[in-house]
Order: C-alpha cells, then sequence, then structure tokens
C-alpha cells in the first residue's frame, strides 16, 4: 500500500484523495496546513482521519515521515515552493 502525503488540504485535494484510497491501493500518512481543525470538520465525513498524522510545517512533516508519495493542494502560488521543498527529499509528486 502507498502511503501519500498531502501539503495544502481543501477541496480539490480532497476529492483527489477520496479517489486515491477508494482504489484500495493508497493510504493517506500525513497531512500539512495552517488550520488543521478547520480540515478535520470540513472533511472528516469524507475521509477517516484517525490513522493520519497533522502538521503545521510541511518540512517537519516530510522529515518525519515515509511517504511514497506528495500531493499538494495549496493555492497555485505555493505549489512550486513546495514542490521544490518535497524535491529536496526524493520523494515522487503525485
Amino acid at each position: 500500500m502507498l502511503e501519500i502525503g498531502v501539503i495544502g488540504y481543501g477541496t480539490r485535494i480532497n476529492a483527489i484523495v477520496k479517489g486515491l484510497i477508494d482504489t484500495g491501493e493508497v493510504k493517506l500518512a500525513a497531512v500539512m496546513d495552517v488550520d488543521i481543525e478547520t480540515v478535520k470538520e470540513r472533511y472528516g465525513d469524507n475521509i477517516d482521519f484517525s490513522d493520519v498524522d497533522f502538521y503545521s510545517d510541511a518540512d517537519e512533516m516530510l522529515k518525519a515521515e515515509k511517504l511514497d508519495g506528495v500531493c499538494i493542494g495549496t493555492r497555485c502560488s505555493l505549489h512550486t515552493h513546495y514542490a521544490m521543498l518535497v524535491a529536496k527529499y526524493n520523494i515522487p509528486l503525485l
């Protein structure tokens, strides 16, 4: 099973993650977001967050987790910043 992380959790990435989880081959392992409580409130009925580690710092998440891939769900102006950070850890972007 592939373990993935998400940087910036919103409506669009929620749909992508749900589709990946529904394949039965992907597990959401970690989420980095600046507003963790809102993520849990808005999407907790759609995604089971009980086994997900939450972080408020992307670098901390990438150091702490053994991820097979990362999805970036931030606003577009932050994609490059986070993609370059993920690349430093040699983790595939999904």
